[in-house]
């Protein structure tokens, strides 16, 4: 966990992907694809302002696209019903054995419900998942 200032925290994870940033930006904007291994239903319209919603046993959490830049950023609110919001942002980076995918989420207003011990617990078993599903895609 870093710090954004003495106030905020913030949850950053990143992952090394064997796969190149066209097939990981299609694995975190993507519906299907983030059903394998984000939520288990996910409805997403992937442009700046379209909505979100992730349902998985964990619940239900919705929010607002915030940010689209292809294949390089791509960032959403989401919030439980009666819990705070945070802002999820992925960036890709293209490496030289594949590509690194850095995730960080940052609550936003009211932290009560927010713990940056479960939320980082989350992403690390999510990102694992994702490097998992992505091995199992075949490339074309």
């Amino acid at each position: 966990m870093r710090l954004q200032n003495e106030a905020t925290p913030w949850v950053e994870r990143e992952t090394l992907i064997e796969a190149n940033p066209e097939e990981v930006w299609e694995a975190i904007t993507d519906e299907d694809r983030l059903a394998e291994w984000l939520a288990e239903e996910v409805e997403l319209d992937p442009v700046e302002g379209g909505e979100a919603t992730f349902r998985s046993d964990e619940g239900e959490r919705s929010g607002t696209v915030q940010t689209v830049e292809e294949e390089e950023r791509f960032a959403f609110t989401w919030s439980r019903p009666g819990e705070g919001e945070s802002l999820v942002e992925f960036t890709i980076e293209a490496v030289p054995d594949g590509t690194r995918l850095t995730v960080i989420e940052t609550p936003i207003g009211p932290m009560a419900s927010w713990t940056a011990s479960a939320t980082m617990g989350g992403w690390s078993r999510r990102l694992t998942r994702l490097c998992d599903h992505i091995a199992l895609v075949p490339v074309a």
